[in-house]
């Protein structure tokens, strides 16, 4: 018998390499315990993909994805300086934020709300606004779409941030908003019933429902852009169904538009769309995709608010028209004559840009954003400021005009017009320069033209901690009721000057992989 097999047989001590052996491998297995436990602890919790219609009370929507990283978008493309959460120090995730010796009046006509992805910015002016816009969500899915989210925040942030918000400024409406742009890679299709999947549109829109639900928000805000024209009855019978089901849970619908103005009556005409009922009677300019999705008239009568996004009248994307204002008065004019006649006044809300461009005038480089810190670096140099801008003025003056290839070519546009907007003239890297820009001069003349419409208020895009801390303290005034009235003005006629908004993207698309900071375009 062997003594293995022999109970009687007396067991061999360890040997000393035996009892390292055993001991090294205990240590590795109880390392590989506490590491596992330990990431556990760490990881946000929701990540998991499941499909269901229905969320627990005080859990996560589980058909919610949680992005690392925004997939929102523009100034024109997302170029917030500080936009994700990711992004704060551990002194500024701790830093406590002062209770305002105010909070906004909610019986006064022209409210303020904000899109922002700085959660820096939110926590700091909250109490400034009467309606903050998150930009955090996104579509799941690129060429095809199953109807679920993706959202920047985690499902912990999406609880603690809307309760801090709330305690900062208990009256401030939390409304965020879901943002996709059609481009080559993402578009919007089964999430508003194309294909004839409604059963992917329906699980879209409880997947909206239960977020809006789970976490407390007083509405949502619906951010689809550049859609193409087949979409547009597709999109109006989703906006019906999901404004009803909003509505149902006593929550709020906003709804963010392209903006269009008026089109000489001598140029209406119809497109006809290849799959809708009816053609699109085009009483506007904007004749590319977006503007033709977008029935301000029919989302009114189902929208509590309609924003729209007045900016980018100059993208630096193209080429076309050139350096300019992203949203002067002379044409958010010509927008609300349009729209005024279309949307009820008090659900009327006019989109305005936070940043402007910096152009190159005589090189081939791009123009970029621009924010408050950007100017004051520019005026700290040798530069021409300029408020108002007269840039036909500005190119009689100067004698270098001749080689401003990206200006002169497009000087008719400009052609008598002074923009209130400021602009600084300089040189850098050997290239003259021209940067548009808002600081609260500006940004007060176009409150002020606002407010003689009577409108509902505004929004701006976006929220960022880079804006002129100098427009807060005209908000503050605002959301207490404390500016002095203004003089109303007449109902304006479709203007004979054509003022036309460019061909172009109103907003670019956010994606992960090319968003800078903001872009939001607008904008998400």
């Amino acid at each position: 018998m062997s003594e293995i097999e022999n109970p009687s047989t007396p067991k061999r001590p360890l040997s000393n390499a035996a009892k390292y052996t055993l001991l090294f491998a205990s240590w590795v297995f109880l390392s590989a315990i506490s590491f596992y436990l330990g990431m556990n602890l760490i990881q946000n919790d929701g990540t998991a993909l499941v499909l269901k219609d229905t969320a627990k009370a005080g859990n996560a929507n589980p058909s919610v994805v949680e992005a690392s990283t925004p997939s929102l978008g523009t100034p024109s493309e997302m170029e917030t300086k500080e936009n994700s959460e990711n992004q704060l120090t551990p002194q500024e995730s701790a830093e406590s934020v002062e209770l305002p010796g105010f909070v906004p009046d909610e019986n006064v006509s022209f409210r303020s709300s904000a899109w922002s992805t700085d959660w820096t910015a939110m926590k700091k002016t909250v109490h400034l606004y009467n309606e903050i816009h998150p930009f955090i969500y996104t579509m799941k899915g690129g060429l095809s779409n199953n109807g679920e989210l993706i959202s920047s925040w985690s499902s912990t942030s999406r609880k603690e941030r809307v309760q801090e918000l709330r305690a900062l400024n208990p009256k401030v409406k939390i409304i965020p908003t879901i943002f996709r742009w059609e481009n080559p890679k993402e578009k919007i299709q089964e999430n508003i019933g194309m294909g004839g999947r409604n059963d992917i549109r329906d699980h879209h829109i409880q997947v909206i429902v239960n977020e809006i639900m789970t976490y407390g928000y007083d509405g949502i805000d619906i951010d689809y852009e550049g859609m193409s024209c087949e979409k547009k009855e597709k999109f109006e019978e989703f906006f019906v169904l999901l404004a009803r089901e909003v509505h149902k849970k006593g929550k709020l619908i906003s709804v963010a538009v392209h903006p269009k103005t008026p089109a000489e009556k001598s140029k209406k005409k119809e497109l006809q769309c290849r799959g809708l009922s009816k053609p699109i009677a085009l009483d506007f300019r904007e004749n590319w995709r977006g503007p033709t999705t977008h029935d301000y008239a029919f989302l009114a009568k189902h929208a509590d608010r309609v924003k729209i996004m007045a900016y980018e009248l100059h993208p630096r994307k193209y080429h076309n028209p050139g350096p300019g204002p992203q949203a002067p008065n002379v044409w958010l004019k010509d927008i609300i004559t349009y729209a005024k006649k279309r949307v009820p006044t008090h659900k009327l809300y006019m989109a305005i840009p936070t940043y402007g461009y910096d152009w190159a005038l005589n090189c081939k480089a791009s123009a970029k954003a621009i924010y408050h810190s950007d100017a004051q670096r520019i005026k700290a140099g040798t530069h021409k400021n300029r408020q108002p801008t007269d840039i036909n003025r500005i190119l009689n003056e100067e004698n270098k005009v001749a080689n401003w290839k990206n200006l002169s070519k497009f000087a008719d546009i400009h052609k008598n017009r002074t923009y209130e907007d400021p602009s600084l003239w300089y040189t850098s890297g050997g290239c003259d320069r021209v940067a548009f820009y808002m600081n609260r001069r500006a940004f007060e003349e176009k409150m002020t033209l606002l407010r003689k419409y009577d409108l509902g208020g505004f929004s701006f895009w976006q929220l960022v901690t880079d804006n002129d801390p100098e427009i807060n303290v005209y908000l503050s005034k605002l959301v207490q009721g404390q500016l002095p009235p203004v003089e109303k003005a007449k109902e304006e006629e479709e203007p004979k000057e054509d003022t036309a908004v460019p061909a172009n993207d109103t907003k670019e698309s956010l994606k992960v992989s090319d968003s800078k900071s903001k872009t939001k375009t607008k904008k998400f």
